[in-house]
C-alpha cells in the first residue's frame, strides 16, 4: 500500500427536474481519493435537492452518477500521483528506502501473517521447556530419548563408513589391476576414465547417506522439540519431582585420564576469589566425545549445565594450514542428532561465510583500520589484533570486533592467523558445551620458545574474556599448547612452556575479575595423553609453586 499523503476535493453535480420540468442541479463537494460508502453521498445530495424530490425513485440514479464520478476522478489522481512520484524518482528527489521501509509497516500493521511476533520465539519456549523438564522426574526419560535417537544416527553413520571403505578397498585393487596391465591392454585414457568412474560411484555412495541422515536428522530434531514442550505441560500439572544438580565436577569422568591432580587456589590483590585448578594428561578428543556412546553420568551433567549460568568449554589447537575443525570432533559431533544447536556441519559453513565477508571488509578499508563490526548471529571469531570488544556469533571471535565463520574445512586458511580462533557449541558431546578452536602454526617436530606476548598466548587471554563473558565457567586448556608429545620436547623445554602457560592463565585470571562476567571457577591443564608419568609429576608439582595453593596453617599450643 503506497502512502498518498495528500488529496483535493472535487464538485459533483449532479442534474435533475422537478415536478414543473425545470432544469436543475446540486453540487456536492467530494474528498478524491474517495474508498467510502456511496450511501452516505446519495443521502447528502438528496438533502440538497427540492424537498419534493426527495421522495421520488432518485436514489438508483444519484449512486450511478456519484459511482462513475468518483472511479473517473479516483483513477485521475492515482495517475497524477504515479506520474508525480515517477518524475520525482527520475530527479533523485523521493527517498526510495524510506517508501520501501513505510509499505513494511503498513503490511504489518494490516496483514496478520507479516506482523511482528509478540511473545517468545519458539526456540525460547522450547529453551524454557527443556530447562524446567530437566530439573524434574522426567530427566531420566529425556536421557533415554536421547540415547535410542543416537543409536539410529550412529548405525546410520557406521553403515555409511563400512561401505565406502568397502568400496574404498575394492575400488583400489580394481585400479591395481588396471594399472598392472598399463600399455599391455590398459591406456592412460582407460585409467582416467576408470578413476572418473570411481569418484563418481563414491560420491554418490556418500551423498545418498548424507541425505538419508539429514532427513532423519531433521525428523528427529522436530519429534524431539514436539515431546519436550507437550511434556511439560503434563508435567506441571502434577506435584514435579526436583533432581539434584550433582556435582559438576562429575562433569570428567567418562574418560577417567591417565594422570590428574587437582588443586584449591585463592586469587586477587584484595577481595580473594576461590578457583579450582587441575592438571590431568587425556586425549582431547576423549573431553569431546559423543555424548551417549555410553551410560555415564555425562549426559545428565551435561543436560543440567546446557541452560545454566555454569557451561564449560574446551580449547582445542587448530593448525592453519587446515584451519578447519578437529575431523575426530566433527565426525563425533554427527554421530547423533544436535537438538539445541545447529549441526556442527552448519555451524561452520556460517562461520566460513562470515570469515569472507569479514575478508571483503577488509580488503575494501584502509590499511589503518584494525576492527570492524558486523552483524551477530550464532557463532563465533577471534582475533588476536584491535581494542577490548569481543562479539561471540556464529563461530569465530575477536577482540577487536571481528566475527564470523568456518566451515567443514574452512577454506580461507590465509585469511586466519596465529592466535585467531572460532567457536563451536554443542549439546551432544560428553564434557564440553563450547569449543573454541584455536589457531596455532607452531611446528610439530622443532619446538620453539615463545613469550608471554605470542599470538597464541593473546589468543587464549581472549579466550579467557570471552568464556567470562559468556557463562563458561569451567574451561580446559593445553599446557603445553600441544596435544601430543614429540622427541624434540626435552623435559626443559616442557617446564619452561608449562610455566608460561602457568604463569599467563594465572595473570589473566587475575585480570578477569575486572572484565565482568562469570567467575572462572575450575580451569583443567590438560598435558598430551602419550607423556610420561615422570614429566607429567614434575610439572604437576609446579601448579602449586605458579598458582600459591592455599594450604591451612597448623597451630599448635605450647603453652600446656
Amino acid at each position: 500500500m503506497l502512502d498518498i499523503g495528500k488529496s483535493t476535493t472535487k464538485p459533483f453535480i449532479y442534474n435533475y427536474k422537478d415536478q414543473e420540468g425545470s432544469c436543475k442541479n446540486v453540487s456536492l463537494d467530494i474528498r478524491i481519493p474517495y474508498d467510502d460508502c456511496l450511501d452516505e453521498l446519495v443521502t447528502q445530495v438528496l438533502s440538497k435537492m427540492d424537498p419534493m424530490m426527495r421522495f421520488l425513485d432518485e436514489n438508483a440514479a444519484i449512486k450511478r452518477g456519484l459511482k462513475e464520478f468518483i472511479d473517473v476522478e479516483n483513477q485521475k489522481f492515482r495517475d497524477e500521483y504515479a506520474d508525480e512520484l515517477l518524475e520525482k524518482v527520475r530527479n533523485n528527489d523521493i527517498d526510495v528506502e524510506e517508501i520501501i521501509r513505510d509499505t513494511e509497516r503498513h503490511y504489518k500493521e494490516e496483514l496478520i501473517q507479516f506482523a511482528d511476533r509478540i511473545g517468545p520465539t519458539d526456540e525460547d519456549i522450547f529453551a524454557q521447556s527443556f530447562h524446567r523438564l530437566v530439573h524434574s522426574s522426567q530427566l531420566e526419560e529425556i536421557l533415554k530419548k536421547e540415547r535410542a535417537y543416537a543409536k539410529v544416527i550412529a548405525s546410520i553413520t557406521k553403515e555409511m563408513d563400512k561401505e565406502v571403505e568397502t568400496l574404498n578397498n575394492s575400488q583400489q585393487e580394481e585400479m591395481e589391476s588396471k594399472i598392472n596391465q598399463l600399455d599391455i591392454t590398459t591406456t592412460p585414457e582407460d585409467i582416467n576414465n576408470l578413476l572418473a568412474q570411481q569418484y563418481s560411484t563414491q560420491n554418490f555412495v556418500r551423498k545418498r547417506y548424507e541425505s538419508e541422515l539429514e532427513a532423519k536428522i531433521g525428523h528427529q530434531k522436530n519429534e524431539y522439540r514436539q515431546w519436550i514442550t507437550s511434556q511439560v505441560s503434563e508435567l506441571f500439572q502434577s506435584s514435579p519431582v526436583s533432581t539434584p544438580l550433582g556435582n559438576r565436577s562429575s562433569m570428567f569422568i567418562s574418560q577417567q585420564p591417565s594422570m590428574e591432580e587437582s588443586f584449591t587456589i585463592h586469587l586477587g590483590s584484595q577481595l580473594k576469589h576461590m578457583h579450582n585448578i587441575r592438571i590431568l594428561s587425556a586425549n582431547v578428543n576423549d573431553l569431546c566425545s559423543p555424548l551417549h556412546a555410553d551410560e555415564s553420568l555425562n549426559g545428565l551433567n551435561m543436560a543440567l549445565g546446557l541452560y545454566s549460568s555454569s557451561l564449560c568449554g574446551v580449547v582445542v589447537l587448530t593448525p592453519s594450514v587446515q584451519a578447519q575443525a578437529n575431523k575426530d570432533i566433527i565426525k563425533n559431533a554427527n554421530m547423533s542428532t544436535e537438538f539445541h544447536f545447529n549441526q556442527i556441519d552448519d555451524q561452520l559453513e556460517k562461520i566460513e561465510q562470515q570469515i569472507r565477508q569479514l575478508n571483503l571488509l577488509n580488503s575494501s578499508s584502509t590499511p589503518s583500520t584494525k576492527s570492524l563490526s558486523t552483524v551477530s548471529t550464532d557463532v563465533s571469531i577471534g582475533s588476536t589484533e584491535g581494542g577490548e570488544k569481543d562479539v561471540i556469533v556464529s563461530g569465530v571471535i575477536n577482540p577487536s570486533v571481528q566475527s564470523s565463520a568456518s566451515n567443514s574445512p574452512v577454506k580461507t586458511s590465509a585469511k586466519l592467523k596465529t592466535g585467531d580462533f572460532f567457536i563451536t557449541k554443542h549439546s551432544n558431546l560428553s564434557q564440553s558445551h563450547v569449543i573454541f578452536h584455536l589457531i596455532s602454526d607452531e611446528p610439530i617436530n622443532s619446538p620453539s620458545e615463545i613469550n608471554s606476548r605470542h599470538p597464541v598466548i593473546l589468543g587464549l587471554r581472549n579466550i579467557l574474556k570471552t568464556a567470562s563473558r559468556h557463562d563458561v565457567t569451567t574451561l580446559t586448556i593445553p599446557a603445553l599448547l600441544r596435544h601430543e608429545m614429540s622427541e624434540d620436547m626435552t623435559v626443559q623445554w616442557c617446564m619452561r612452556r608449562a610455566e608460561l602457560v602457568f604463569k599467563c592463565a594465572k595473570g589473566f585470571m587475575i585480570e578477569s575479575a575486572s572484565w565482568g562476567g562469570a567467575e572462572l571457577s575450575t580451569l583443567q591443564l590438560l598435558l598430551p595423553h602419550d607423556i610420561s608419568e615422570e614429566l607429567f609429576n614434575t610439572l604437576a608439582s609446579m601448579v602449586p609453586n605458579v598458582f600459591r595453593v592455599a594450604n591451612p596453617k597448623i597451630l599448635v599450643d605450647n603453652s600446656k
